[in-house]
């Protein structure tokens, strides 16, 4: 999204750039329309009301401001919030003043996968304040690098997978008939013969890896068949996490001021499934870490009134955690393109701290 977008294509004079991109943060930051008054007030306080009157016009009349109603102040368009993201990407303008607060959140880090994306989710809507999902790509090509089974106490076992971005685990039932001693046995047995696999190799062969441990003891083809359940069950329910934010918050904002539009915006933080499929579906920018997908610029209509902001971040060769988070088409972008981009510089340089040690 947004790669068709230049700063040059616009062809704003300076004057209009800083003006437009002037009156964008005023309005992230008050939610009052645009006139000339306030902008001259606020920002041009050498130039006159008529003059600016004329730029605000001109800017309107190039599909960068609407206005409400007739005679009352103007708000920016998609296209305005566009140009004013660009501009932050394009002069390097994320502030690293508003990401104090976020360096203490991700010193410690988990190897649990699942763990891993809850922690994310709820780290980054709990500084940002905006629903925040979290979600992994390609998980199917986690390479598995080892399997210890462990028995547990109520009658289960733990199976722990790891794999080359982290570990997967759950419980299930364990046959009365099998030992510690059996579990590290077949723990060792399923290393030896899955070490190295893709997790979509091992269910794609699944048939195949039944009939080679038939021939094996018996206890190795049912702990097989639990570590593919586990495996598959990581896979439908497991990839994705999501944290609401501060609701209050949100539904106490001008752009839920009204009943219809505070119904519309749980609709769209309550349909969890839609936001994950365009959030995944959004096409990442090449020439940033950062992607925004603005108002109009979505495919739902549903959306169309909201912004998402996606980061992602690498896991491991081909894994990917993409980080999204979404809200009113009046967000913070240079709060959150700042937060999100420090959170996956940290991650990264994590990541690359663990395989060097």
């Amino acid at each position: 999204m947004g790669k068709e977008h230049s700063l040059t294509e616009f062809k704003l004079n300076e004057r209009k750039s800083q003006l437009l991109l002037s009156a964008v943060e005023n309005y992230i930051e008050n939610a009052s329309p645009i006139t000339s008054e306030r902008v001259q007030n606020n920002i041009f306080t050498t130039l006159s009301s008529a003059t600016l009157r004329n730029e605000l016009n001109a800017l309107e009349e190039m599909g960068y401001l609407r206005q409400l109603y007739t005679s009352g102040g103007r708000v920016p368009t998609t296209k305005a919030y566009r140009y004013y993201v660009d501009s932050i990407l394009n002069n390097g303008a994320l502030d690293e003043s508003k990401i104090e607060i976020v360096q203490d959140k991700f010193k410690k880090r988990t190897s649990n996968l699942k763990e891993l994306l809850d922690s994310i989710s709820e780290k980054v809507s709990e500084i940002l304040e905006y629903p925040t999902f979290v979600q992994l790509s390609n998980y199917k090509t986690l390479t598995i690098e080892a399997i210890n089974i462990i028995p547990i106490i109520t009658g289960e076992a733990l199976m722990l997978i790891k794999t080359n971005a982290g570990i997967i685990n759950n419980t299930f039932p364990l046959r009365e008939d099998l030992s510690e001693d059996n579990c590290k046995d077949a723990s060792k047995f399923l290393t030896n013969n899955l070490s190295n696999k893709k997790i979509k190799d091992v269910l794609d062969n699944y048939n195949d890896y039944v009939g080679l441990f038939k021939n094996q003891l018996n206890y190795f083809e049912d702990l097989f068949i639990n570590l593919t359940q586990v495996l598959k069950d990581f896979i439908k329910n497991k990839t994705s996490s999501f944290n609401r934010g501060n609701t209050t918050k949100l539904l106490n904002s001008p752009e839920c001021k009204d009943i219809d539009a505070a119904k519309k915006f749980l609709n769209v933080i309550e349909n969890k499934d839609e936001i994950m499929n365009i959030i995944s579906n959004i096409e990442d920018n090449d020439q940033s870490e950062l992607t925004f997908s603005i108002g109009d610029e979505n495919k739902s209509e549903e959306l169309n009134e909201y912004s998402i902001v996606k980061a992602n971040y690498s896991l491991s060769d081909g894994i990917v955690a993409s980080i999204g988070v979404v809200g009113p088409e009046r967000m913070d972008y240079a709060r959150i393109a700042s937060v999100l981009k420090f959170i996956a510089d940290e991650l990264n340089d994590g990541d690359k701290g663990d395989k060097n040690g």
